[in-house]
């Protein structure tokens, strides 16, 4: 019979183990607070004769987020049985979101864990509530006092948002002397660049001109790598680019976006556009770099633009929303310099960063999307998988599993007699207890027995799933059901199924495009082991044991490790 968890006493009993925990929220505050926090949990501790079983702590992070590495630390060590006793100065260190009061405070009831703080006493219900009330309120304080310091600070000539191209910071000396980094001057380099994008814009030339043209002559990007169309052209609602910037005209436009976290993902922080009526717009002629004659032209041509049939065509289709996948769909990548392969026109491919910048990748050409995809079928049905190589495999494969029975039987026998001796030991113990012999230190032994107990228990109730059989002729198989594919690749009405079933089995294609083949390109196809081993086995064989392709994974990952480079995915490249 599984024994529930005993309570300590409401006040602890001498050597408790206890997890301290601190935290401050941002490099305004004192380090030091940190090590105050500390100090103070330390002494409280030592006058109630508990024992410190660990201290935690986060440095510069809100308690808003649960995403704090100190804190997700202590949690697993109580999930792990390693305290009787969460300790902090005071609830609002552990944690300022009330849904996450709450959720702490029922995992540590559920441990048997209590939680303390200097500040509140050992903590209840009414506690929790109370503080995740007021925390809720402190943060929606903070944030409006953050949001207005902000905003005054940008009225009064300091620029909080991040460093445009065209400028640096520099620093000024502040009302009180002090100095500070929040002042911009223009950097005469880059300004030149500036004036011949919009310049090059309004004579005619397009985002993806310029930003070749500007690759070509080697000039940076922003951040030092290459110029993209997308930085110059930016976002039409953000009002984001080189070519939407108001900065240039000397008008600081802030307060365009809200940020605000994710319940999904408290460590997300999501964007929204504020409305045009809220941004704050602020003159700074000094930081003027083009003439307004000039701005007015190239936003006049952004609207024509926008207003232009072909942009209205595509805002009405949308047609990101319902594009087709082909069979390569973001598994084609450049062979120089890996990132993926981008659409030239209506049927090609190619690598955008060579197309931009030959200095950033050489790897310049296209290929016609059929012609790579016969290439990669013919790779499928006719390179992959040889007789040799899965033979060796299947071998290999056949001895780890062997292998790894034996030592999951000799680990199953291992924790069955711990499960003995840990039920002999607790009646031992429930024995003493009834004679009134049970000391703190016995008290704590049989907490940790019943956590080892429930371990054990729980283990033994969840063997390990048979492992999947691979057959003699699997690489038969697999060219057998690959020819199959194929050819309903080619049926209509059975396209799309035959794509979605290929598609797993691709990992990536990267291709070099060169004048030596006729095709004029050359690929490297590697393909998914677990993906290729599956469509060689039949249906049931593959989800034998309920284990499906996850269990197959798991054993190909182990064999991989005991077989060594020989049996890596790379060697069932093309």
């Amino acid at each position: 019979m599984r024994r529930k968890p005993r309570s300590s006493r409401p006040n602890g009993t001498i050597g408790d183990r206890v997890v301290i925990y601190a935290r401050y929220s941002d490099q305004k505050q004192d380090p030091s607070s940190i090590q105050a926090q500390l100090a103070l949990c330390q002494d409280f501790a030592a006058s109630k004769g508990w024992e410190v079983a660990g201290e935690f702590t986060d440095a510069m992070i809100s308690g808003a987020t649960k995403a704090r590495e100190g804190y997700q630390a202590m949690l697993r060590t109580v999930d792990a049985g390693g305290a009787d006793i969460v300790f902090a100065e005071a609830l609002d260190r552990l944690t300022r979101d009330p849904e996450e009061s709450h959720a702490l405070f029922k995992r540590l009831k559920h441990r048997g864990v209590r939680l303390v703080t200097l500040a509140e006493g050992e903590v209840s219900n009414i506690h929790v509530a109370v503080s995740g009330i007021s925390n809720a309120l402190y943060l929606e304080a903070v944030a409006f006092k953050t949001r207005r310091s902000i905003l005054d600070k940008v009225r009064k000539g300091e620029i909080i948002t991040g460093l445009a191209y065209g400028y640096r910071v520099v620093k000024v000396h502040a009302e009180d002397g002090t100095l500070v980094d929040r002042h911009w001057e223009i950097v005469e380099e880059q300004a030149a660049v500036v004036r011949d994008i919009f310049t090059a814009f309004a004579g005619g030339h397009s985002p993806k001109q310029i930003a070749r043209d500007l690759n070509d002559r080697g000039v940076p990007g922003p951040r030092g790598g290459i110029w993209r169309d997308t930085t110059i052209r930016g976002h039409h609602q953000r009002a984001s680019g080189i070519l939407r910037n108001a900065l240039y005209i000397g008008l600081l436009v802030f307060n365009r976006q809200s940020f605000s976290r994710n319940p999904a993902d408290d460590a997300k922080r999501v964007a929204s556009l504020n409305d045009e009526s809220d941004w704050v717009r602020v003159p700074w002629p000094e930081l003027a770099i083009l003439p307004q004659a000039l701005w007015d032209r190239v936003q006049q041509r952004l609207q024509n633009i926008r207003n232009g049939a072909a942009s209205s065509a595509i805002r009405d289709v949308r047609p990101w929303e319902h594009r087709r996948q082909h069979l390569l769909t973001g598994l084609a990548v450049c062979a120089g310099c890996k990132t993926s392969l981008g659409n030239a026109g209506r049927d090609y491919l190619t690598c955008n960063t060579a197309k931009l910048s030959s200095a950033s990748c050489s790897n310049q050409g296209s290929v016609r999307r059929s012609v790579l995809e016969k290439l990669v079928m013919d790779a499928l049905c006719d390179r992959l998988m040889q007789d040799d190589m899965v033979a060796a495999f299947i071998a290999a494969f056949r001895e780890a599993v062997r292998t790894d029975g034996q030592e999951q039987s000799a680990e199953q026998r291992r924790m069955e007699a711990e499960l003995r001796k840990v039920r002999q030991d607790l009646d031992g113990l429930d024995a003493t207890a009834r004679q009134g012999r049970l000391t703190d230190r016995l008290h704590r032994l049989m907490r940790d027995l019943e956590v080892k107990l429930e371990t054990l228990e729980a283990a033994l109730a969840s063997p390990p799933p048979p492992a999947v059989v691979l057959p003699d002729n699997l690489a038969a198989l697999y060219r057998e059901r690959i020819a199959d594919l194929a050819a309903t690749l080619e049926d209509p009405d059975h396209r799309i199924e035959a794509r979605d079933r290929l598609r797993p089995l691709i990992e990536r294609v990267a291709v070099r495009f060169c004048t030596a083949d006729t095709r004029g390109v050359e690929i490297e196809l590697e393909g998914d082991l677990v993906a290729l081993l599956s469509l060689g086995l039949s249906p049931n064989a593959a989800k034998a044991g309920a284990t499906g392709a996850a269990g197959l994974r798991e054993q190909v990952r182990s064999l991989m490790v005991v077989a060594g480079a020989g049996f890596e995915p790379a060697a069932f490249r093309l």
